[in-house]
């Protein structure tokens, strides 16, 4: 049952920046060539690329941790004796989990501040909820692939990526 999720949520996760990437390229390339062909702009394509990139960002901080492909200082782990190696990863883990629980949490709070102010965005003026709401979901879907990460470690499982979820 989690697997078939979890490969669910990879597909969500892969189809959406996906789809986006194909956006904001389309996007940049009309705009670019509007200006040059008709020396006309569209005053909301920038900013849609804008916020296309910023959802992009935060959906592939989730794929990251999904394949384990953050960049991370190890000089901690490069020092620590071997038998304190897994201890430590799951300490970092942790800590990560924690940050994402408190983004998720703050996250909500204020996309909720800004569904209530009613604020939009200058140019599209598109509800701002809609992109501060990456935040909260994205920060979740983080929490979840580390959720994944603590069990791979816990049931002494390897780290490294496949397209295969954890216990599969």
């Amino acid at each position: 049952m989690w697997n078939s999720f979890s490969r669910l949520l990879a597909w969500i996760e892969n189809g959406t920046v996906g789809v986006l990437i194909i956006f904001a390229a389309s996007m940049l390339c009309i705009q670019i060539g509007a200006r040059a062909l008709f020396n006309y702009s569209f005053s909301w394509a920038e900013e849609s690329v804008r916020y296309s990139i910023i959802w992009m960002v935060f959906i592939a901080g989730s794929i990251a941790f999904r394949q384990n492909a953050h960049i991370r200082i190890d000089v901690l782990k490069q020092i620590a004796p071997e038998n304190m190696q897994k201890p430590l990863q799951i300490l970092i883990t942790l800590t990560c989990m924690a940050l994402c629980a408190m983004l998720t949490w703050h996250g909500y709070h204020l996309t909720r501040q800004i569904m209530m102010f009613g604020q939009s965005s200058p140019a599209m003026e598109a509800p701002m909820y809609l992109f501060y709401i990456s935040i909260p979901l994205s920060s979740a879907l983080m929490l979840i692939r580390l959720s994944e990460t603590l069990v791979r470690l816990l049931r002494n499982q390897s780290l490294e990526y496949s397209n295969t979820p954890a216990g599969a």
